[in-house]
């Protein structure tokens, strides 16, 4: 980033003026001429100091290194890995020291005085274990004249970031909605047509193949009427697709360290509820798509973030790419509009439900006729540094998010925890239980 800067005075300037035609005019009271002579320099510093603004575009650019350990691979997933990065400033010609001011990712900061040339600044970070858009650096600049009488800056800042996409497994025995869309898939559907399963055994019409034709039923039918009137046909169900919905709420990101929920700063919350959410939207659109199934995202907290329905591979990478740049809102403001969703959809709602807003949303999915799964992304809590207050605030926050469940599950929601205790074996059992049952 290239920009003008804008110079302004400091006091130092003014100061020095000021002390030295106090010294001066001592000097000339008091018949001293050293004690004049002591606020010559003063005065001549403050003269050339009033000359020396610099002129001229000043730079900072950071990037990071694509071919370090945590690089474009998104779909590695995160862990204990570093990245390297790399700050270049320069300031225009009569700069004294430029300042340029680091913030790195987990909230370490520092600021460094550098040579007002083109410097490089090169270091390693290690990243945050969780998925997710991280800023690895932030960089802003600061120029210092001559004799510090003029300041500018900071100059941006500018930010590099890496986003990581959750480390998962495509989910497995996922339930079904209630009605099938399409012309063919590997599902089968409850209307006549091709590469299903047997149905009946009608009679031959116009359109029938006529390798489906079963003649011991025609011979069968025959010898009861005496003669042969018809032929008959081995009649099969038509195949068709399910269409689920991944809705992920972002509009908050709550850690597992009950102690950090005020502050919410990255490097102490531990595992956060948009990690989880991360990684369970993957999962699930990973299985969907694997089995033959289209996929759709959408986030409830930013309008513009969705996929539209679709299937196969590539389809599948546009869908975790978005799910991997999913990123806090930071506001829990209501939904005015729900996103869209298409008829007899499988709805998966991934939030925290520490408030009514993604149960409000899933409610009316769930009125309008589609299977709502609510995935319930909380991370199982730590108390441990926490206070008396904040102790008590978690449980009325707890019970409270626990009527909401319930009252869902009231109203035909099927709830799935995907932070339980039980881990990864749990979270399949939960899927191969609702996965067992069709709703209606």
């Amino acid at each position: 980033m290239r920009q003008q800067p804008t110079w302004t005075w400091t006091a130092a300037p003014a100061v020095a003026v000021a002390l030295g035609v106090v010294l001066a005019a001592a000097g000339l009271v008091l018949g001293r001429p050293d004690v004049a002579l002591l606020g010559a320099p003063l005065l001549v510093t403050a003269a050339l100091g009033w000359q020396r603004a610099a002129a001229g575009e000043a730079s900072v650019d950071v990037a990071v290194d694509s071919s370090s350990g945590a690089a474009a691979d998104v779909a590695a997933g995160p862990g204990s890995r570093s990245v390297d990065y790399r700050v270049t400033t320069c300031a225009p010609p009569g700069t004294e020291v430029s300042l340029v001011h680091l913030s790195l990712v987990g909230g370490r900061s520092r600021t460094l005085a550098v040579a007002p040339s083109t410097t490089v600044l090169t270091g390693r970070v290690a990243l945050l274990g969780v998925s997710g858009p991280q800023e690895v650096v932030r960089a802003s600049l600061g120029l210092v004249a001559p004799d510090g009488g003029l300041v500018a800056g900071p100059l941006g800042p500018v930010t590099a970031e890496r986003v990581l996409a959750p480390a998962s497994s495509p989910s497995r025995d996922l339930p079904l909605p209630p009605g099938l869309r399409g012309l063919s898939g590997v599902h089968d559907s409850s209307r006549p047509g091709q590469g299903g399963d047997f149905r009946d055994v009608g009679p031959f019409t116009p359109g029938d193949r006529l390798r489906r034709i079963d003649w011991r039923a025609t011979a069968r039918r025959s010898r009861v009427a005496g003669e042969v009137t018809d032929l008959y046909v081995r009649r099969t169900l038509a195949t068709s697709d399910a269409v689920a919905v991944l809705v992920v709420d972002s509009r908050d990101d709550v850690g597992e360290v009950v102690a950090q929920w005020a502050s919410n700063r990255a490097g102490l919350r531990g595992v956060s509820s948009l990690h989880l959410a991360r990684q369970a939207a993957s999962a699930i659109a990973a299985g969907t798509v694997r089995r033959g199934d289209r996929v759709a995202f959408c986030d409830l907290g930013a309008h513009g973030s969705a996929t539209t329905v679709g299937s196969g591979d590539r389809h599948l990478r546009r869908v975790l790419a978005a799910v991997a740049t999913t990123r806090a809102a930071g506001q829990l403001a209501g939904v005015r509009r729900l996103p869209p969703v298409p008829p007899s959809a499988l709805v998966y709602v991934l939030s925290t439900f520490l408030d009514d807003v993604a149960g409000r949303a899933a409610r009316t999915w769930r009125s309008r006729g589609h299977r709502v799964v609510a995935v319930d992304v909380l991370p199982a809590p730590r108390l441990g540094g926490s206070t008396a207050q904040q102790r008590l605030a978690h449980r009325v926050v707890a019970a409270e998010r626990e009527d909401r469940l319930d009252d869902l599950r009231a109203v035909g929601v099927e709830v799935v925890s995907w932070a339980g205790a039980s881990g990864a074996s749990g979270r399949r059992a939960q899927l191969r239980a609702l996965s067992r049952r069709r709703q209606r």
